[in-house]
């Protein structure tokens, strides 16, 4: 029997990959900053619950509040934006064709913003597209409140803050193993992962009640733009302290860049040759590739779709869905922050996890024509609500695990490159989106989730069978 795969015995695989492509001069470089990382750190405060040590560190803390006030502006445009487009138009394939649109500057850029996060200041690099971030929800805000907004702009903006976004992610994500100790890694992911949960479970259902009590206070009909303008104007505001809090975040000397001779091209085809080489980093790639083409278009057209046309629960109907399905993702959240220490056969968590991540998907698709109930005059989808909470519940685990083992099998100079190829996922996410409005549009919206439910689970069952290697990641 061969013994669990862990970055100790995966080591010599990276290494070789790293050494064939540096210098000597890098080499002393990458030696110095792993020296760094064996840096003392302070332990957390003992009145600081386990599940939190991770916001004991000062830069962490900063990252963290940034992450929960752009996962409140995501997951409230999140509800905004399908409604306000479905308003406009009336098209499924619409929902479709926004991902789309937002899916292409990803997959255009995402090498060159992973090769910029090994290369250039990580946090410049996340400073700069939330300002312009910034200045476009603004403008946004303004063309909603007037009554001025068109499909056009949604699709202009849509594309400008994807083509904006694709540098922050990378460097954000490439930095965070440097604000806290090795041993609390999977911590600090739990609880960034965690906070996205919480805010999921009221930021929807606040974009949802907000567009109906902005409407009620200014006379304006739901079929009205107008009655987005209240939730673009909180989501403008909010990003504004998202990029406020990294105005102040510090890079520790762990977490900066080296400088090197390496050619751009060079340093490209290294990142993609470590994963390939490397047999967890793929398998954990080839899973997230899956996940997003199969299980991320449940968010960007089948929720919107079944809460409006099939269920027609309304906007708030539709945010108390995705309110929803953040309570399981906060369940599997908390417990991977207090457990993620003792955590093994993480490899096999994530098969695991994505194949009923996939039942989830189907049950919550076939689950939408049962009958709806009335509760206090507001309608709740008992069935959907408990299947979409399963979804959250598995898609948080899936997303914390493949995480960690992504940051610890990848050398500090390697993360913007690895992470920056994880993003290349956005093309599968924009091909199942895109495909996602035609496939409801032949077979309806409840059928064509549990298809796209069913593949995600075949093929997290092929993907295990086929890459052993990851099945044995401790």
């Amino acid at each position: 029997m061969q013994p669990a795969l862990t970055p100790s015995t995966a080591s010599s695989q990276a290494d070789t990959v790293t050494q064939q492509s540096i210098g000597a001069e890098e080499k002393k470089e990458a030696a110095k900053a792993a020296v760094a990382e064996q840096t003392e750190w302070p332990d957390p405060p003992k009145w600081l619950p386990k599940a939190l040590h991770s916001l004991a560190y000062r830069n962490f803390f900063l990252l963290w509040v940034g992450q929960l006030t752009r996962a409140l502006a995501l997951y409230m445009d999140m509800v905004a934006r399908p409604t306000l487009i479905l308003t406009l138009t009336g098209s499924p394939v619409q929902l479709g064709l926004i991902s789309l649109v937002r899916g292409v500057p990803m997959l255009l850029l995402a090498p060159i913003a992973g090769l910029m996060a090994d290369r250039f200041d990580r946090r410049l690099l996340m400073l700069l597209p939330k300002v312009l971030i910034s200045l476009i929800n603004i403008l946004f805000a303004v063309l909603v409140c007037t009554g001025e907004v068109q499909v056009i702009h949604i699709y202009i903006t849509a594309a400008l803050k994807s083509l904006i976004q694709v540098f922050d992610t990378p460097a954000r994500q490439a930095l965070l193993p440097s604000l806290v100790p090795p041993r609390l890694l999977v911590n600090a992911l739990a609880i960034n992962s965690g906070t996205m949960q919480v805010v999921r479970i009221f930021s929807a259902s606040l974009a949802g009640f907000s567009i109906a009590i902005w409407a009620a206070a200014f006379g304006f009909s739901l079929e009205d733009s107008r009655s987005f303008g209240g939730v673009y104007i909180m989501l403008a505001v909010i990003y504004v302290i998202c990029t406020l809090s990294t105005y102040y975040l510090q890079v520790p000397e762990q977490g900066r860049v080296r400088p090197t001779r390496t050619s751009w091209i060079a340093s490209l085809v290294e990142g993609f040759r470590f994963a390939g080489r490397t047999p967890v980093i793929l398998g954990i790639l080839v899973l997230l590739g899956v996940q997003s083409l199969f299980g991320a278009p449940y968010t960007t057209v089948f929720v919107p779709w079944l809460s409006l046309e099939v269920m027609e629960i309304g906007p708030a109907g539709m945010g108390l869905l995705i309110g929803v399905s953040g309570i399981g993702s906060l369940l599997g959240a908390m417990f991977l922050a207090t457990r993620g220490e003792k955590l093994y056969r993480r490899g096999l968590l994530v098969v695991g996890g994505l194949f009923c991540y996939g039942l989830a998907l189907a049950g919550l698709g076939l689950s939408s024509l049962l009958p709806v109930a009335t509760v206090f005059g507001l309608l709740v989808p008992i069935v959907p609500m408990f299947m979409i909470m399963c979804v959250g519940l598995f898609q948080s685990s899936i997303t914390t695990i493949k995480n960690s083992v992504l940051l610890e099998y990848t050398p500090n100079e390697l993360r913007g490159r690895i992470y920056s190829i994880q993003s290349l996922d956005r093309s599968m996410n924009m091909l199942g989106s895109s495909t996602a409005g035609f496939v409801i549009m032949a077979i309806g919206g409840p059928a064509g989730l549990g298809l796209f439910g069913f593949m995600c689970a075949a093929s997290a069952v092929v993907v295990g069978l086929a890459l052993p290697a990851l099945r044995k990641v401790n």
